[in-house]
């Protein structure tokens, strides 16, 4: 029997981006929040809320580029954003106004259909012969037998 020596290389990865550990402070609602996405995600706390901040990544930048505008002229922000407020309230009243309408019309609809339920309920059927049947069975024809 003969035995050779194997070499063991290290796996190659793809490179995974560099990533920056971080020491933050947050409430306890916020650190039992991730605590619980860490536990439902299998993964660490760490991860998770890493996760959670690229995934926001494009929000807090916008946030950011607003906030340096700010600084520089504010009062152009401020009528931007005002600007932004309006419109949000516009789409929000948008909104709810269709929900009132899809609302109603639901509401008509199952009055209607309750109403004629009832009916239903209290009218006898189309073919009720009002418990009168023939006694005597009848020739083709139409004769009696």
């Amino acid at each position: 029997m003969r035995c050779s020596v194997v070499h063991i290389a290290p796996m190659k990865t793809p490179h995974a981006p560099e990533r920056i550990r971080l020491t933050i402070t947050v409430t306890p609602e916020v650190h039992e929040t991730f605590t619980r996405m860490a536990a439902a995600g299998s993964m660490s706390l760490s991860r998770a809320m890493g996760d959670w901040l690229a995934d926001t990544v494009e929000a807090a930048a916008h946030m950011a580029t607003l906030m340096e505008r700010a600084r520089s002229a504010p009062r152009e922000v401020t009528r931007e954003m005002h600007a932004y407020a309006l419109g949000l309230a516009d789409e929000t009243g948008a909104v709810m106004e269709e929900l009132r309408v899809k609302s109603a019309a639901r509401a008509t609809a199952g009055a209607v259909a309750y109403g004629a339920a009832r009916v239903a309920a209290f009218a006898p059927p189309s073919g009720n012969t009002g418990g009168k049947v023939p006694s005597e069975k009848r020739k083709e024809g139409g004769r009696k037998r």
